[in-house]
Formats: structure tokens, C-alpha cells, sequence
């Protein structure tokens, strides 16, 4: 009697169990980051009796996560390159946006201005007409610096963008570490068994984490290990060592990651091994996309200036003087950087001029001279190289349309970062402020080398005419006019975000049909659920009516007389 009590006394035990986990999986239906739950039933060891051996009814053996490591790893890169591919389209639609705005469109300011321009070729005396000019050439300058202080403003953004996903990968390695420890004690005091909740928050973290950086996750002794950018570890144990936002070597204007393992100073990790995550699309989007957009921004406003400024010097104004040292247009120069872990003791630096700004490419450079004394230079925008470059009589470096000075000598291993066609359009802008001084007519000089007065008066429009022919001039790179350099801005800006868009929506995609996956493992379904809770109550009442019988039985024997 007592065996068929005890045997029904431990069915109530195991359903009543089996009801709360049904109870608690259907309470977190709609919980992120939950992962179902089961009961796993074993039975108890036998009792041995002259007839055989009599089962002693029911134990839980665990109470499960129903969950499948190798679908949520598949389920986290695609959500880390998702993430990547969002970000980097995000950025890059905002520019896409900035130059397809036909309100506020370059291309519509220099029609403009070469409009007004054609007015002064046919009223070259007329004060008005060269004052529009000006004013229109004032525009064209404003709009150009407008769009690019957009582009500069993107670039601050991605500084703080990096500053903030530094942060959140710091508190999200700290958080596993600390759930690494609570899981191990726990784990330890209950005798083998895991806190579900923690794992699914454990997971849940690392998740998120992989979605601002991708991350490889690996498990030792049930604690979780987080490594980054090819094997950096962020979390050991119950260890977790910090990121840092540090300027970068190569450019102290950017922010990049630095690596901390408590050592006092953070170690810069190349953003080439940093794969997967917005935080990789944001690097991805300011080395590639925004970088080529100023730069070639930059080649139009800077051949612009310059092909107006010859044929402006070789004029002579409505007063009849020479305009040989009066340039229609300023213009940046290019600047550059040393790279902070250059030899101190040398203390190198270069600077740099345009000798033909035909020659000249929309890329920024680095220079690096070698252990071997020799000079190699690479193209940014493509990393196409200029190797073993010897420098000229003088000592200067000399490449694309480029005079660069070295002073003093760089030492072995020594890199710089030279910004050309970036830096033009922060110093472009109008160098005339007397509309008189604009070079509308062409010199005449005599046998002697003597200037000629005027013989035509104040109507002469030879060099404003040769202003208006720069407009289907192919001067910008020596291959495109400005229009058609603008356009192939557009076109190459509307190209990458079209492509972006295309790869994260497919990307999207997987990611949807890798969640549904993990859900049907480890998702909560509503109706299987409740069918878990006819099932286990209908099991409890029977084990109930177990207990009734064996009442019966005993009040029968009670009731021998």
C-alpha cells in the first residue's frame, strides 16, 4: 500500500513540476531571448520482492533549455553581417540623399554659374554682368563647402558612433563575465544543474554584443569565451578586458579601436580585422565610401580652380591691367599627418604641392619608407601602389601632379598620411572681391614685349570666352568635364547604396529564415504549450486518483472487523 502511495506521491511531484515549466514557458511567449523549456522524467529505482521488482514511481531528471548551439551560431553571424551591411547603408544613403537633391544640387549651381558666365562673355564691359559672376562663382563655392562640411559632419558622427559601440561592447563583456561567475556558483550549489534564466540571458548578451562586433564565442567548463578581430580575447572566465576609442595612429582626426588587456595602454588593432557588425560597417563606410566622395569632391572644386586661374592670370581686366597676379579662385592645399609610432627621435614630416593638377587623382596617400630605404607609396582609394620611388635631385618626392618634401629624413619604417583632393574644398573659394578685376580680355604686347593698350576698349571677351569653353574642357583628372565628374559622383554614390541596399536586404532575409529555425527549436509555441497543460493536468489528476484508490484500499482494510 505504502509503495502505490509513494509511486503516486511522486507522479504529483513530476507533474506539478511539468505544469510550472508549462506555466513559465507560456508566461515568457514573447520575452527576447527566451528558449523554451522541458521536463525530462527518469523512473526511480525498483524495489525487489519475491514476485520481481516493483518500480518506486517517478523522478525530474533536469529541467532542460531546449536550444541548438550550432543554428544559433549560423543565427548570430547572420545577424552580425546583417548588422554590417545596415549600418554601412545607412550612412551611405545619406549622402546618396545629399547629392540626388535637385533643390540643392552642385550640378544645378555650376549650370548656373556658367549661365551668368555666358552673359559677361556677351556683355564683357557691363558691371552687372560681371557682379552676377561673382556673386553665382560665391554660390558655386558655398555650395561646395556646404556639401562638403555635410560629408566632414558624417565623418564626426562615425567618431562618435565608434565611441559609443566601445562603450556598449565594454558593458556587454563585462555583463558575460559577471554571468560566467553567477552561473558557476550557482551551477556548483544546486549540484550540476544551470540557471536557465541565466544562460538565456547570457546568450542574450552575446547576441547583442555580436551584433555591434562580431565576435567568436567559444565554451569552456560552462563558461562562455568571447575573442575579437582574430583572436583578442574580451572575455576569460570571469575576466573581461576593455576596448578603447583612441585616435588613430595614421590619422589623429579618427577615432579607431584600441585593445586593453590591463597592460596601462591600449594597443591600436588594424579595423581591417575587425569583420561583421555595425561597428564594421561604420569603418567600412568611412575608409571606402565617405573618403572617396570628399576626395572626389574635392578633384572638382580643385580643377576648377585651378583652370580658371590660368586662363584668369592670362587676361587683363576692365581697366585694362594684367590679372597675372590676381586668381579667380583660392584653393586648399594638401595636408598631412606623421603616424604616431614613427621614431621620435627623428621627428620626420612631409608637406606637399601641386605641380599639375591634370595629374592629380581624387585619393588620399599613405608613404611609408621601408626597411630598405626605399619609398612605397599606396593609393587609398584602391591600395594600388607606386613602389620604390626615387626621389628627384632636389630630394623631393614626385607623383601623380605631386612635389612632396621630406624634412628631415624619415627613418626606417617611418609612414605619413598625405590628404590631397580632401583638403581642397576647406580653403576653395572666391579670390576677386572687385568685379572689374575679373580677366575678361586677352593681352596684346608689341614687337618690344610691350602691353598694348587696349585696341578693342572695354568690350574685349577673348578670355571670357575661354572661361566658358572650361565647361566642356575635360580637365578634371584630364578625362572629365566638371559636370560629368559631378555625375560620375552621383552615379558611383547611387551605385554603392543601391548595392547596399540590395545586400542588406538579402541579408535581412537570411536572418529572418535563420530566426525561424532557432524559434522552431527553441521558440514558444501558444497551442503546443497549452496542449503540455491538458496533458500534465490530466496527468496529476490521475496520479491523484492514484492516492484516491489507495485511500479506498486502506479504509477497506480498516473497515475488516
Amino acid at each position: 500500500m505504502a509503495n502505490l502511495i509513494n509511486s503516486a506521491m511522486s507522479g504529483l511531484s513530476a507533474a506539478q513540476t511539468a505544469l510550472s515549466v508549462a506555466s513559465n514557458n507560456l508566461s515568457n511567449v514573447y520575452t527576447q531571448g527566451y528558449n523554451r523549456q522541458t521536463v525530462s522524467f527518469a523512473q526511480s529505482g525498483g524495489t525487489s520482492t519475491p514476485t520481481g521488482f516493483i518500480g518506486n514511481g517517478v523522478n525530474v531528471s533536469g529541467i532542460n533549455r531546449e536550444y541548438n548551439s550550432f543554428i544559433v551560431g549560423q543565427l548570430r553571424q547572420g545577424q552580425s553581417d546583417y548588422a554590417s551591411t545596415t549600418a554601412y547603408y545607412q550612412q551611405v544613403s545619406q549622402i546618396d540623399n545629399l547629392l540626388a537633391d535637385s533643390n540643392n544640387s552642385l550640378s544645378a549651381n555650376m549650370q548656373d554659374f556658367f549661365s551668368n558666365l555666358q552673359n559677361l562673355v556677351s556683355n564683357p564691359s557691363d558691371p552687372a554682368a560681371r557682379q552676377t559672376v561673382l556673386a553665382k562663382a560665391n554660390g558655386l563655392v558655398n555650395q561646395f563647402k556646404t556639401t562638403d562640411e555635410y560629408l566632414k559632419n558624417l565623418e564626426s558622427n562615425a567618431n562618435v558612433t565608434i565611441s559609443n559601440s566601445v562603450e556598449q561592447i565594454n558593458n556587454y563583456t563585462k555583463q558575460i563575465a559577471s554571468l560566467n561567475d553567477q552561473i558557476s556558483r550557482l551551477t556548483g550549489a544546486s549540484g550540476g544543474s544551470a540557471p536557465n534564466d541565466l544562460l538565456d540571458l547570457r546568450d542574450q548578451m552575446a547576441t547583442q554584443l555580436n551584433q555591434i562586433a562580431n565576435v567568436e564565442i567559444t565554451m569552456q567548463d560552462g563558461a562562455m569565451n568571447v575573442s575579437f578581430a582574430g583572436g583578442l580575447s574580451l572575455v576569460q572566465g570571469n575576466d573581461a578586458y576593455k576596448l578603447e576609442a583612441i585616435p588613430s595612429s595614421s590619422n589623429p582626426q579618427r577615432l579607431t579601436i584600441g585593445y586593453n588587456r590591463g597592460s596601462g595602454t591600449a594597443s591600436e588593432v588594424p579595423e581591417g580585422r575587425i569583420t561583421g557588425g555595425s561597428l564594421s560597417g561604420i569603418l567600412q563606410f568611412r575608409s571606402g565610401a565617405l573618403d572617396n566622395a570628399r576626395n572626389q569632391l574635392g578633384q572638382i572644386a580643385l580643377s576648377m580652380a585651378d583652370s580658371f586661374n590660368k586662363v584668369q592670370q592670362a587676361g587683363i581686366d576692365l581697366n585694362g591691367d594684367l590679372t597675372t597676379n590676381e586668381p579667380f579662385f583660392t584653393i586648399g592645399q594638401p595636408s598631412s599627418f606623421a603616424n604616431s609610432n614613427n621614431d621620435k627621435t627623428v621627428n620626420a614630416s612631409i608637406s606637399a604641392k601641386y605641380t599639375d593638377v591634370s595629374q592629380t587623382k581624387a585619393t588620399d596617400y599613405r608613404l611609408e619608407y621601408d626597411k630598405n630605404g626605399k619609398w612605397q607609396i599606396t593609393r587609398l582609394s584602391d591600395n594600388s601602389k607606386i613602389t620604390d620611388l626615387t626621389p628627384d635631385a632636389t630630394g623631393k618626392l614626385q607623383f601623380d601632379g605631386l612635389e612632396v618634401t621630406v624634412s628631415p629624413a624619415a627613418a626606417k619604417s617611418d609612414s605619413f598620411t598625405l590628404k590631397t583632393t580632401s583638403s581642397a574644398v576647406q580653403g576653395f573659394g572666391v579670390a576677386i572681391t572687385d568685379a572689374a578685376k575679373i580677366g575678361a580680355g586677352t593681352p596684346e604686347y608689341d614687337a618690344s614685349g610691350n602691353l598694348v593698350p587696349d585696341a578693342s576698349g572695354k568690350g574685349d571677351n577673348t578670355n571670357a570666352q575661354k572661361m566658358l569653353d572650361l565647361q566642356k574642357t575635360q580637365t578634371v583628372g584630364g578625362k572629365s568635364t566638371f559636370n560629368e565628374a559631378y555625375a560620375g559622383l552621383v552615379g558611383t554614390v547611387g551605385n554603392q547604396t543601391n548595392s547596399a541596399k540590395v545586400d542588406s536586404t538579402a541579408q535581412g532575409n537570411v536572418v529572418k529564415q535563420l530566426t525561424q529555425q532557432q524559434q522552431s527549436v527553441s521558440g514558444v509555441n501558444l497551442d503546443e504549450e497549452y496542449g503540455n497543460l491538458m496533458r500534465f493536468q490530466q496527468y496529476y489528476q490521475a496520479n491523484a486518483q492514484v492516492i484516491q484508490t489507495a485511500t479506498t484500499l486502506f479504509s477497506a482494510l480498516l473497515n475488516i472487523r
